[in-house]
């Protein structure tokens, strides 16, 4: 169902954007923002920048920051996924087709996110919202879920976005969480721990979203020893990790997938 709610199940790097911003996306989500001088997804505020969208690690944060700790910036695992920019008004969105679920029955979308407000008093400053789409509409009047204001959410603390909602007969959802923020003010988004709670009706599959940006492996020149190609099909993201056991390749595959291993020549 869902994929990757905690974000601790890596990210791929987006081409530059201008000032040469390097965001990242994480698998199984497709991220976007609202570009310069564009409207705040339908509001009379325009974008004025492009916000920073990485993911900060346990390590990267301090003690009371960490998971369970009082002031805690991450819910579930050791990483947490941050939207934020210091001085322009911005809009950014995670979204995620979801599949396999059971026609017909109820589900819910849990989408926590926390808001550092920065001393800003306008209940409208920035706003937080999560939404389902049960019927492939791009009209998010369409859609199920609303915003929640700065007022709603309040300053560095965790605000539950939870929508209800009916699995069509397609039995497939598209979730989407959005941030923005209208002032020309630093403002911070941290979003982690999402859930969707719902009854799985059959077998189950992902396919990423229009426009997402899958990791690419680069072929590398022949003779090299010590580097290894890759080549998977398209759609898939390649995660790299270091092996401890020497001389050897450790590949985990998604469920039905096979592996075919050939010499080097």
């Amino acid at each position: 169902m869902l994929k990757n709610g905690s974000f601790t199940e890596g990210w791929t790097d987006l081409p530059p954007a201008p000032g040469y911003l390097i965001n990242q996306q994480p698998n199984g989500w497709m991220m976007t923002w609202v570009e310069q001088d564009s409207p705040l997804y339908g509001s009379g505020d325009l974008s004025k920048g492009v916000p920073e969208c990485v993911h900060k690690l346990a390590s990267q944060l301090p003690p009371n920051e960490q998971l369970g700790a009082p002031d805690a910036l991450i819910l579930a695992g050791d990483v947490t996924y941050k939207i934020f920019h210091a001085n322009a008004p911005f809009g950014a969105e995670l979204k995620q087709r979801v599949t396999g679920l059971a026609p017909g029955t109820a589900g819910k979308f849990i989408a926590p996110v926390l808001a550092v407000l920065h001393g800003d008093n306008d209940m409208y400053g920035c706003e937080s919202g999560a939404w389902v789409d049960t019927t492939g509409s791009s009209n998010p009047d369409d859609w199920e879920g609303q915003w929640a204001n700065a007022a709603q959410m309040g300053n560095r603390k965790w605000y539950h976005h939870e929508v209800n909602f009916t699995v069509p007969p397609s039995g497939e959802v598209t979730v989407y969480i959005r941030v923005k923020s209208k002032w020309p003010a630093p403002k911070d988004f941290f979003i982690d721990g999402v859930k969707l709670e719902a009854q799985a009706g059959g077998p189950e599959s992902y396919t990423p979203p229009a426009g997402s940006h899958p990791t690419t492996p680069v072929p590398t020149p022949p003779g090299d020893a010590n580097t290894i190609t890759v080549v998977a099909p398209r759609g898939l993201n390649v995660i790299m990790d270091i092996s401890d056991t020497p001389n050897t390749i450790i590949v985990k595959l998604p469920a039905g997938m096979r592996l075919n291993v050939q010499d080097a020549e």
